[in-house]
Protein backbone atom coordinates (compact mmCIF):
# COMPACT_ATOMS: atom_id res chain seq x y z
CA UNK A 1 0.00 0.00 0.00
CA UNK A 2 1.44 3.26 -1.06
CA UNK A 3 2.03 6.73 0.99
CA UNK A 4 -0.70 9.47 1.05
CA UNK A 5 0.50 12.02 -1.67
CA UNK A 6 2.37 14.81 0.05
CA UNK A 7 3.65 12.35 3.07
CA UNK A 8 7.14 13.00 4.61
CA UNK A 9 8.94 10.54 5.96
CA UNK A 10 11.63 13.27 8.14
CA UNK A 11 10.31 13.61 11.80
CA UNK A 12 9.83 17.12 13.32
CA UNK A 13 12.93 18.74 14.46
CA UNK A 14 13.37 19.29 18.32
CA UNK A 15 12.92 23.14 17.33
CA UNK A 16 9.38 22.78 15.11
CA UNK A 17 8.33 19.76 17.70
CA UNK A 18 9.32 22.61 20.91
CA UNK A 19 7.35 24.99 18.24
CA UNK A 20 4.41 22.70 18.17
CA UNK A 21 4.25 22.04 21.56
CA UNK A 22 4.17 26.07 22.23
CA UNK A 23 1.39 26.55 19.84
CA UNK A 24 -0.70 23.91 21.28
CA UNK A 25 -0.49 25.06 24.76
CA UNK A 26 -1.86 28.35 23.63
CA UNK A 27 -4.81 27.09 22.71
CA UNK A 28 -8.05 26.48 24.50
CA UNK A 29 -8.94 22.60 25.95
CA UNK A 30 -11.83 22.24 23.01
CA UNK A 31 -8.95 22.51 20.81
CA UNK A 32 -6.34 20.68 21.78
CA UNK A 33 -9.24 18.02 22.31
CA UNK A 34 -10.20 18.60 18.49
CA UNK A 35 -6.53 18.78 17.09
CA UNK A 36 -6.03 15.55 18.70
CA UNK A 37 -8.72 13.44 17.77
CA UNK A 38 -8.10 14.73 14.43
CA UNK A 39 -4.71 14.07 13.85
CA UNK A 40 -5.40 10.84 15.67
CA UNK A 41 -7.89 9.62 13.18
CA UNK A 42 -4.91 10.73 10.22
CA UNK A 43 -2.62 7.72 12.14
CA UNK A 44 -4.96 4.48 10.96
CA UNK A 45 -2.47 2.26 10.29
CA UNK A 46 -4.21 1.23 6.89
CA UNK A 47 -2.89 5.15 5.32
CA UNK A 48 0.96 4.28 6.74
CA UNK A 49 1.16 7.42 8.36
CA UNK A 50 4.70 9.48 8.78
CA UNK A 51 6.51 10.18 11.87
CA UNK A 52 5.39 13.81 11.59
CA UNK A 53 1.72 12.57 11.61
CA UNK A 54 2.40 10.38 14.71
CA UNK A 55 4.07 12.76 16.59
CA UNK A 56 0.85 15.42 16.07
CA UNK A 57 -1.25 13.41 18.27
CA UNK A 58 1.87 12.82 21.00
CA UNK A 59 2.03 16.52 21.44
CA UNK A 60 -1.41 17.25 21.71
CA UNK A 61 -1.63 14.14 24.41
CA UNK A 62 1.34 15.63 26.14
CA UNK A 63 -0.37 18.70 26.70
CA UNK A 64 -3.53 17.53 27.74
CA UNK A 65 -1.94 15.12 30.52
CA UNK A 66 -0.16 18.34 31.77
CA UNK A 67 -2.94 20.03 32.10
CA UNK A 68 -4.29 16.90 34.07
CA UNK A 69 -7.29 15.82 31.81
CA UNK A 70 -9.04 12.69 32.67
Amino acid sequence: MARRPGSEDKAFSRAELNELHRNLSMLSPASVIEFYRKTHGECAAEQRPGPKTMQQPVAAWKILRKWKWR
